[in-house]
């Protein structure tokens, strides 16, 4: 209970400070990782998209935190933007995993004039194992989407780095988002 209260205060007093905060909106790619704790805000779709990081880390592994909130109006309810994958599973929150050092998947996000999108680079743990590389979109739900969230992060695209490539999670998101900054 105490958890649930702590959390509670924890997100209201996020939301407060959001709610006083001025967000720009992105006319040039930026990006911020998972390893840049705190609020972080745009403005998109005609309101204000916030994210909030967080990590939980342990003597064998850290976790890392991603969630999203999105006002449609100054005044409105906050709603979850949950990241759906193709086959319509949703994360209100999503985690990077870790396996001792090794980062097994992990998360970035680029805002820019084209919207919001989230980029997921996840692996197979102690092996060498291919890459894979997923882009989600920021979106409002359409005649489409009628029975989900109003708001999400949609996928885009995927694609995959071969384990020859001999790269990590990290080296292969930082390479993504430089990617798509450039463009």
């Amino acid at each position: 209970m105490i958890k649930s209260i702590f959390n509670t205060v924890v997100l209201t007093s996020c939301l407060a400070l959001a709610g006083g905060a001025i967000a720009a909106t992105p006319t040039a790619n930026t990006s911020v990782s998972s390893e840049q704790q705190g609020m972080h805000q745009w403005q998109v779709l005609g309101g204000k998209l916030i994210l909030i990081t967080g990590t939980y880390q342990d003597i064998l592994a850290y976790k890392r935190s991603l969630t999203f909130y999105f006002e449609s109006k100054p005044g409105e309810e906050w709603m979850h933007a949950p990241v759906l994958d193709g086959d319509n599973r949703n994360a209100l929150t999503w985690f990077s995993i870790s396996q001792g050092e090794q980062t097994v998947a992990d998360a970035a996000v680029v805002a820019g004039a084209n919207g919001v999108e989230v980029v997921i680079a996840e692996t197979k743990p102690r092996v060498v194992a291919p890459i894979s590389v997923t882009w989600y979109r920021f979106t409002q739900a359409g005649d489409n989407d009628t029975d989900g969230p109003a708001y999400f992060f949609k996928k885009t695209s995927s694609r995959n780095y071969p384990a020859n490539a001999k790269l990590t999670v990290e080296q292969v998101l930082k390479k993504e988002v430089a990617t798509k900054i450039k463009k």
